[in-house]
């Protein structure tokens, strides 16, 4: 029993200390809500969508990380593009809200390429409630009180190059870091991640088609993190995924592709660290609607063709 109980005390730490480390949130398979990774994704598509997505990861486990995310984004003429999202992310005491502002614009570079570039506005608010801790010593200065950022301006770009069959983007959602306290035992800092990402699309026959892509991530003072994935689609109506993430685990998608102007994508992702003794469970839901007047889907369009 002893050994058990130190068992769940060292996943505790492993995991509290990767979540100070990678502070914006994770999805599977990226694409499903790629405007949160970056303001290139506007629109990119030629359609308009709203998107909204949930994810709950190590259900069951105290604490662990909660992410919901609403962002639209569409074609404001040929070539620009606007959105604008909100992301909520709670990580055990810490509670992040952003508001994302984007433009981006499209360039032409010769009948198969195009290059979008965009930049972000943002504002968020970080805070620690302290008081919700549980301490040995009753009245523990350390936690007497909350600490929060208030809301702190901050900007982002990215870069997307594409063709009908590969793409290949850059992204740095913030590019300024703040510590709003002052304490050296608890994590103030809001740190700045980057974000390199590429796929290419197979379309085999005319019914089925395979999109593998990659995803890599950055911050300091945390290992490069790497998502593989694999998405296969079925006469634009159904999509079956698998994914792999370097330091964390594997991962299933299910999606329904054009049901009344919804897509929808279920993500399941099971644990291959020591947190597994504590949940086996990590589910993601995205519903994504088409406000376009016209569907606009040609070779599957959501792959940024």
């Amino acid at each position: 029993m002893k050994n058990y109980i130190k068992t769940l005390a060292l996943v505790g730490v492993l995991a509290s200390t990767k979540l100070f480390a990678q502070q914006d949130p994770m999805f599977s398979q990226y694409w499903v809500n790629a405007q949160i990774l970056s303001p290139t994704h506007a629109g990119a598509d030629g359609r308009t969508l709203l998107n909204a997505t949930g994810r709950h990861q190590w259900m069951n486990v105290k604490g662990a990380p909660q992410t919901y995310t609403l962002a639209i984004g569409g074609k404001v003429s040929e070539k620009v593009g606007l959105g604008l999202s909100y992301i909520h992310d709670r990580i055990g005491i810490s509670q992040t809200n952003t508001i994302n502002a984007d433009v981006n614009y499209e360039l032409k570079l010769n009948k198969k390429w195009k290059l979008i570039s965009g930049i972000r506005l943002s504002g968020l608010i970080n805070s620690l409630n302290l008081t919700e801790v549980a301490t040995v010593t009753p009245g523990d200065p350390m936690f007497a009180q909350n600490l929060s950022s208030g809301l702190k301006p901050n900007a982002g770009f990215g870069f997307l190059l594409a063709t009908d069959k590969f793409y290949a983007g850059y992204s740095q959602p913030r590019v300024i870091n703040y510590d709003f306290g002052s304490s050296a035992s608890i994590n103030t800092k809001i740190i700045a991640h980057r974000f390199m990402y590429a796929g290419y699309n197979f379309d085999v026959t005319n019914t089925y088609k395979l999109r593998p892509s990659i995803l890599v991530k950055e911050v300091a003072n945390a290992p490069i993190q790497m998502d593989f994935n694999v998405a296969n689609e079925f006469n634009e109506k159904l999509v079956l995924g698998l994914s792999a993430r370097t330091g964390e685990g594997i991962g299933a998608m299910l999606g329904f592709l054009n049901y009344h102007k919804l897509d929808i994508y279920y993500c399941y992702d099971y644990p291959l660290t020591a947190i597994s003794l504590l949940s086996k469970q990590t589910h993601q839901l995205t519903i994504v609607l088409n406000l376009s007047k016209k569907s606009q889907r040609v070779n599957s369009p959501r792959y940024f063709n």
